[in-house]
């Protein structure tokens, strides 16, 4: 990532402001011609809508600054084996902290995304459900805390400092106050992989098992193993197959 654009410290915060905004318009566009607020369908579409405007707002600020390409968000590939062993270093880490937080502060956050996706209700919106949680996520949400963001303050101050402000961030976003601590450190982590493998391939990867852990534990481990399982593929075959920067060495 030091070879990516020296992007304004403005860029996030106004994809942020622009993707959501824009997002939560077509929304609610959609919700007027449905008659209906809190359908599944209605949560499922403006979860996708609002994750995909945001990172599509990101991607055309960037050019403000160069021609995005790929390899400038993390899009990029890397040694397969050592992407791997970075990984599961990050996800033990991540593993014993947590196991830890639990036993000590022994948090109560009872979550209601598989009620809100309806996917309890049937196995159409089971596997939309697990397509949303475990693909469109971790991917759209690895290139903006990670591709962009952490890229932005990584620029600007030293990694542990920029993987706090990251991790606190994505924290916040996910989760109730008793469970940001967790979510905190499972942002660090991906900070880390991401700055030892130049990639974000490991980070989908990673988002991915533990949203498929997630989703599996509270619908159907066949669907959630199924849906991870060709993440985790995919990621596999990006670090392996993807240039590991602009063939063409040009940034601008």
């Amino acid at each position: 990532m030091d070879d990516a654009p020296r992007w304004p410290l403005w860029l996030p915060v106004a994809a942020i402001g622009c993707g959501v905004s824009f997002g939560l318009l077509v929304v609610a566009v959609i919700a007027g011609i449905a008659n209906s607020t809190k359908s599944p369908g209605i949560t499922v579409a403006g979860t996708v809508i609002v994750d995909v405007s945001v990172v599509a707002a990101a991607v055309l600020l960037a050019g403000s600054v160069t021609r995005p390409r790929p390899w400038h968000f993390g899009l990029r590939g890397a040694p397969l084996k050592f992407s791997a062993q970075i990984a599961v270093l990050g996800a033990l880490a991540y593993f014993l902290f947590s196991v830890l937080y639990a036993a000590i502060v022994r948090p109560d956050n009872p979550q209601r995304v598989v009620e809100d996706l309806g996917a309890d209700t049937n196995t159409f919106l089971l596997v939309v459900g697990a397509l949303v949680v475990i693909v469109v996520a971790p991917v759209c949400e690895e290139v903006f805390f990670r591709g962009i963001l952490f890229t932005v303050l990584r620029q600007r101050m030293p990694l542990w400092s920029a993987a706090l402000i990251d991790g606190v961030l994505f924290g916040f976003v996910h989760g109730s106050l008793v469970i940001v601590p967790i979510l905190a450190v499972l942002g660090i982590v991906f900070c880390y992989v991401y700055a030892r493998t130049g990639s974000i391939f490991p980070t989908i990867a990673l988002h991915a098992l533990n949203n498929t852990i997630a989703y599996g534990d509270q619908t159907d481990w066949g669907v959630a193993l199924a849906v991870g399982a060709a993440v985790l593929v995919a990621c596999a075959y990006g670090l392996a197959r993807a240039p590991r920067r602009d063939p063409a060495g040009v940034t601008g």
